[in-house]
């Protein structure tokens, strides 16, 4: 079985990458994908490309369970220490699902108008 690393989209080379999740977000697959949003953060932080929303293309993952949602709840914290905000764009059926079903539907609902709590969540 292949670990899909998280996706990237680049628009230049001077632009670090944007995050895309990967195909399977699950158990399997988190503790790669940790460390690849971990570096990605890390990088987008250090070239100044910090803005205060971050789309995340979520349509392209078929695949999430309680530990891949666990991990989107993780990176909504990172971000929101660094006064950002997870913005989900076009999830899929089993993202939406699964934030859905665990609680997490403000996961769902974050959007450039929305307000974030502090932990990076809308509420």
């Amino acid at each position: 079985m292949s670990i899909d690393a998280p996706e990237t989209l680049v628009d230049d080379a001077a632009r670090p990458a944007a995050l895309c999740l990967p195909g399977e977000l699950t158990i399997y697959t988190a503790s790669e994908t940790r460390a690849a949003w971990l570096s990605w953060l890390a990088t987008d932080a250090a070239a100044g490309q910090g803005e205060p929303l971050c789309p995340v293309d979520a349509s392209g993952c078929d695949e999430i369970d309680a530990a891949g949602a666990q991990l989107l709840v993780a990176l909504a914290h990172s971000l929101a220490r660094q006064q950002r905000q997870l913005q989900l764009q076009q999830p899929s059926s089993p993202v939406r699902n699964a934030c859905q079903d665990l609680g997490l539907a403000a996961l769902l609902l974050a959007d450039a108008h929305g307000d974030a709590g502090p932990d990076g969540v809308r509420t």
